[in-house]
């Protein structure tokens, strides 16, 4: 799942990469539409939107049965972690400093020698990886892998968790995460038009916080958050 994440966010990447900002974010749908489509053209072999189920006897791993709830949860919380100390870890390595000077000023990182494409061709290939590992992560613990997954909403909403939680740092898109869910639990409980209620708040947080939750809050508070 990392391997095949990686490849095919650096094969995207070799072509969406030529263009930037909103025709960037065009592009990449673009492809995650088509990668959609494939799939269930091809569903004799990935079964399309009914998907196939992973065996139960493919998902103990080391002696921990993952289909029942306590392994599950060790597992998931176990692979969070690390995902996250290896994000924390690249942001602080020489690789992620320059990263965050090419978010913040592309042309003078130019001028010092660095190259734009290959370094968010880096960061392109980066996030593919951590996608495949959540999807080879779902399938191993719930068992079930299918075409619902390369629908165009999971490409939104993770662009929606970021811009909630803050861009550019790495508890943001967790808290985004976070509270999109919540936010869309508790409404759906009192009204059918819950959505009207996320759009709204995310319309607020452009107008008072443009930089997410924790954008602002180290802003304006706390300059130490990561």
């Amino acid at each position: 799942g990392l391997m095949v994440g990686g490849l095919l966010a650096g094969a995207v990447g070799l072509l969406a990469l030529r263009t930037a900002g909103v025709s960037f974010m065009i592009v990449t749908l673009m492809f995650a539409q088509a990668g959609y489509l494939t799939l269930l053209y091809l569903n004799t072999w990935t079964g399309g939107d009914e998907g196939f189920v992973v065996a139960r006897t493919a998902r103990v791993l080391g002696g921990l049965d993952l289909a029942t709830d306590t392994p599950r949860f060790m597992a998931a919380f176990a692979l969070f972690a690390c995902a996250m100390l290896v994000c924390l870890w690249l942001v602080r390595s020489p690789l992620g400093r320059v990263m965050v000077a090419m978010r913040e000023n592309e042309e003078r990182s130019r001028m010092l020698g660095y190259d734009p494409f290959r370094i968010k061709l880096i960061a392109l290939i980066v996030s593919g990886v951590y996608a495949g590992a959540a999807g080879a992560a779902y399938g191993m613990l719930f068992g079930y892998v299918g075409a619902t997954f390369a629908t165009i909403q999971y490409s939104i909403l993770p662009m929606l968790y970021v811009l909630l939680g803050g861009a550019g740092t790495v508890l943001g898109p967790f808290l985004g995460a976070l509270l999109m869910f919540y936010l869309i639990d508790i409404t759906s409980g009192y009204t059918d038009a819950y959505l009207f209620v996320v759009g709204a708040a995310l319309v607020g947080l452009v107008l008072f916080a443009p930089k997410g939750i924790l954008g602002t809050l180290r802003e304006r508070i706390a300059p130490w958050l990561p």
